[in-house]
């Protein structure tokens, strides 16, 4: 049986250029960048151009990226550079919402439970947050706003340059995690007056482990990983060479590929929307317009006194059928429970629970939508016995 991989959301194949362009950094070329001989002056040239490809993905100035192992270590980086200079969080408050990312979720509940006052935005049905309820929430002693661009379990599309032009008059920082969306969506960083953001590399075909953090130029960062002085003082370490080769390349590839692969998910999306439908005329899709979500993601959710679907059955029995796919639930000592998104998104635990979250890459083909859905509506018919 052919297996179909409809789970880009959570991480994408390295794409054959990728791995070509990471391969003579794991074989021939081993120099540190940190070094001064010819060895490590070709690595360094090699970071730099990668530094270059993974800015113009954003709009950003090359000496604004900070090369990190992944997203997480950007977020939690990035609160840390925004906080470091308060010894006293009992005095700050930050603005977030209910339905960010858990690599910003838990730190700011850390800072909750440490004193400091958190304010958290109410989200739309895509779990988006109502940027329009920013400026009531602002006070004088806000630090902070962390809203993520694109939500990771719905596609839903926050507009920042909205945001950030609520937040420059009140000279609060703003950071963002566009994960999801560096390299799928245009993004002008300087436009959207952003301040930190953090992006992964896995989420484009690049590697896992090697991700990068925005940092907005003038700004007053104090490391969050001291060690080296690599990444001008921003991040101690010896740089992973090979895994930031392979991420410029993927940058590259993105930018250049971006809107031919914006078109063919924005079908890929609709057909599998409609399919999904047709069967299910009362199933809820996590958006609030089509057009107001990613269209590499689709989010839908089994209203559980409509369709009674049990959500870790069918995740295990599509698993089955040979179709890769997500849910919008959190697994803890065995059970399936919704995830604090689809909570924040005002489903109950049951149709929270059940629910699927189908998403395409630059791999991804008709065939592999077409098929998927059928497989899913058999797995489903079985399931309700239809």
């Amino acid at each position: 049986m052919r297996r179909i991989y409809l789970d880009n959301a959570a991480t994408t194949p390295l794409l054959p250029q990728v791995v070509d362009a990471m391969l003579p950094w794991l074989r021939e070329q081993h120099g540190n960048p940190s070094s001064a001989h010819a060895h490590g002056r070709a690595a360094r040239v090699a970071v730099e151009r990668a530094r270059e490809h993974v800015a113009a993905m954003i709009g950003a100035d090359p000496r604004e990226i900070i090369f990190t192992a992944g997203g997480t270590e950007s977020d939690n980086t990035a609160l840390h550079m925004a906080l470091h200079a308060h010894t006293d969080i009992s005095k700050l408050h930050v603005i977030s919402s209910a339905a960010e990312h858990h690599a910003v979720h838990m730190p700011i509940e850390a800072l909750g439970r440490g004193g400091a006052a958190v304010g958290l935005l109410p989200v739309d049905a895509a779990g988006v947050a109502r940027s329009e309820r920013i400026t009531e929430m602002i006070r004088p002693e806000t630090l902070l706003c962390s809203l993520m661009h694109v939500n990771n379990e719905t596609g839903g599309i926050l507009p920042l340059e909205e945001v950030g032009v609520l937040l420059r008059p009140h000279d609060v920082l703003f950071h963002s995690d566009i994960v999801q969306s560096a390299g799928k969506l245009p993004i002008d960083i300087h436009a959207a007056q952003v301040d930190f953001a953090a992006m992964s590399a896995h989420k484009i075909h690049g590697p896992k482990g090697i991700g990068a953090l925005y940092v907005r130029s003038g700004l007053d960062a104090e490391a969050f990983i001291v060690g080296g002085g690599q990444e001008r003082g921003r991040r101690g370490g010896t740089e992973n060479v090979a895994g930031i080769v392979a991420y410029g390349e993927a940058a590259r590839l993105a930018v250049e590929e971006r809107n031919e692969r914006l078109a063919r998910w924005k079908d890929y999306r609709a057909r599998f929307r409609a399919c999904l439908l047709d069967a299910f005329p009362r199933l809820h899709v996590n958006e609030v317009t089509e057009d107001t979500v990613l269209a590499n993601i689709l989010s839908v959710s089994f209203p559980a006194d409509v369709y009674s679907v049990d959500g870790a059955s069918l995740l295990m029995n599509c698993d089955l059928a040979g179709v890769s796919v997500s849910g919008g639930s959190a697994c803890a000592s065995g059970s399936v429970q919704a995830s604090h998104v689809m909570r924040a998104i005002g489903h109950d635990d049951a149709t929270g629970a059940a629910t699927l979250r189908i998403s395409f890459g630059a791999t991804t083909t008709q065939e592999d939508v077409d098929e998927g859905c059928q497989r899913v509506l058999n797995v489903l018919g079985d399931m309700l016995g239809r």
